[in-house]
């Protein structure tokens, strides 16, 4: 999908959505970001929920975004994970994180 398609396909599904704006937001600003991180980084960062919603309003998110994007590196989850090569493993086990628990990490790899 190009970046027209994509805009447009943003447009439809906001005209058509009924429920919380936050949710809208979350899986619009997760489709967008996974375009350049890739659908493995948002696959380790977003929720269930959101994956969920994001595959209801917009069909499979892994034909929208890329598998890595330009800017995968940047995710350490990512590098860790793809050492041990059990990607899927780990998908299954993740549970929520609370937001304040998360540790801010920055790296200059890209």
């Amino acid at each position: 999908m190009n970046d027209t398609e994509l805009t447009a396909k943003i447009e439809q599904v906001t005209k058509d959505f009924d429920g919380q704006l936050d949710n809208l937001y979350e899986t619009v600003g997760m489709i967008m970001l996974g375009r350049l991180m890739g659908w493995r980084v948002m696959r380790l960062v977003s929720s269930r929920r959101c994956w969920k919603m994001a595959s209801d309003l917009f069909g499979d998110p892994k034909l929208i975004m890329p598998e890595r994007g330009k800017y995968y590196k940047k995710s350490i989850g990512l590098q860790i994970i793809d050492s041990t090569g059990h990607y899927w493993d780990y998908i299954k086990k993740i549970k929520p994180m609370d937001i304040n628990q998360r540790k801010f990490v920055s790296t200059t790899n890209m």
